[in-house]
C-alpha cells in the first residue's frame, strides 16, 4: 500500500512540473539552427552553453529571436524548443531592436 502511494504522489508531482504540458505548439518547426513559425523564420540557435550550476552540469541552447512580429508566442517557442530539445535548457534572446511593449 505504501508503495502504490508513494508511486501515485510521484506521478501527480511529474505530471503538475510540465509548465509546458498544455502549451500549443502547432506551427512550429526546425530547420538547420533556424526555429520557424507558420513557416517564417523567428530564431535561430547563437550558442549552446555547458556549465557547473549547483553542483550539477547543465547545458543549455541560446536562441535570438529574427523579428519581433511573434513577440507573443515566445512562450509557444520555448515549450517547442523543450520538447524538441529534452536534455537542454532553452533560452531565447530578443533584441533590443525588436523588443515591442504592448
Amino acid at each position: 500500500m505504501k508503495t502504490l502511494f508513494s508511486a501515485l504522489l510521484l506521478g501527480l508531482i511529474i505530471s503538475s512540473c510540465s509548465v509546458t504540458r498544455n502549451i500549443d505548439t502547432t506551427g512550429f518547426t526546425i530547420a538547420g539552427n533556424v526555429v520557424s513559425y507558420n513557416n517564417k523564420p523567428m530564431a535561430e540557435l547563437k550558442g549552446i552553453e555547458f556549465a557547473l550550476d549547483n553542483k550539477k552540469f547543465v547545458k543549455e541552447m541560446s536562441f535570438t529571436l529574427l523579428h519581433g512580429d511573434d513577440n507573443d508566442k515566445i512562450h509557444h517557442l520555448i515549450a517547442f524548443l523543450h520538447n524538441h530539445y529534452k536534455e537542454y535548457e532553452i533560452e531565447v534572446e530578443i533584441p533590443m531592436d525588436s523588443f515591442k511593449v504592448e
